[in-house]
């Protein structure tokens, strides 16, 4: 979960609902994800976001590994002005090979500025 940030920023997870296991660590209110051990992740999240005004928007995410974007990652997700309240969720699975010692991070990305109110994020080390 987190609370208004807009346009192009990184998102900060306030909570750390279930952690088994040392695979992955989070400090709450962070943006960074740890990724602890060597593997392949299952990584899916939701992106709720708004834009105050009326018109059409461009709602868009992608995963960063050690700061870097991952382009098979990207996510888009165009809204009409038919869309009421103008607000949108963006959803994706996608599934990594990922090395102990590199960082994980949702990137919200647009040109207009998007209020990013909610946000969940689930991994999963599958291998």
């Amino acid at each position: 979960m987190i609370i208004l940030l807009c346009g192009n920023t990184t998102i900060n997870f306030s909570q750390n609902e279930l952690v088994i296991g040392n695979a992955i660590s989070h400090a709450p209110g962070s943006d960074i994800i740890n990724i602890n051990e060597n593997g392949i992740y299952q990584i899916s999240y939701q992106l709720f976001g708004t834009k105050s005004g009326a018109g059409s928007f461009n709602f868009n995410s992608v995963l960063l590994v050690n700061n870097l974007s991952v382009d098979s990652t990207f996510n888009e997700g165009p809204v009409l002005e038919d869309i009421v309240n103008n607000r949108q969720t963006l959803t994706s699975t996608v599934i990594l090979k990922l090395d102990a010692g590199s960082t994980l991070k949702l990137f919200g990305t647009s040109i207009e500025d998007i209020n990013y109110q909610r946000a969940r994020i689930d991994i999963e080390k599958i291998y």
